[in-house]
């Protein structure tokens, strides 16, 4: 069986964490399952670097104190358990920025004239690209996880049955 990566845009990472004003919680609980789903099956998860700076601008946007603390401190210990082990999820990039930025900035800019997707978006794009080429003997699926229809549509292999809400 092929292995499946997941690249995981921001509003999957909102609804994961329940995360203020932008979170839903019949989403919430739907796109947690749906990665409860996937970890029994063996996918593998990146979140690109860009997305967790997103998140972590919602979570400075939580109105109540005492749960943009709760979140903060979630953030705080998960990508601390990712760095230690790539668990919950891989944070991506793992290149210097030089090797990163050039060719970003370039897909950037066709991208944001012709389907008007943001550099984060763009990046994430990427990353799924970059995973289906880097592990292609392994014949993975990639899919982003997203909320976001033009992001979507950039997906290197279209889901069966996507979640958006």
């Amino acid at each position: 069986m092929n292995p499946v990566f997941y690249v995981i845009d921001t509003s999957y990472l909102l609804e994961m964490a329940a995360c203020g004003r932008d979170s839903r919680p019949e989403t919430s609980a739907a796109v947690r399952e749906r990665l409860r789903k996937a970890q029994h099956h063996g996918g593998r998860f990146y979140v690109p670097l860009p997305c967790l700076f997103e998140l972590g601008d919602h979570i400075a946007d939580v109105r109540d104190g005492r749960r943009r603390r709760k979140l903060a401190q979630w953030l705080l210990t998960t990508v601390a358990e990712c760095l230690e082990s790539p668990n919950p999820w891989h944070i991506t990039p793992t290149a210097d920025p030089a090797t990163v930025l050039p060719p970003l900035l370039e897909r950037f800019e066709t991208y944001s004239v012709q389907n008007t997707v943001g550099l984060v978006d763009t990046f994430a794009a990427m990353e799924a690209e970059r995973l289906k080429t880097d592990f292609s003997k392994l014949k993975p699926l990639v899919h982003l996880w997203t909320n976001d229809r033009k992001l979507k549509a950039l997906e290197p292999d279209p889901a069966k049955l996507p979640l958006l809400w």
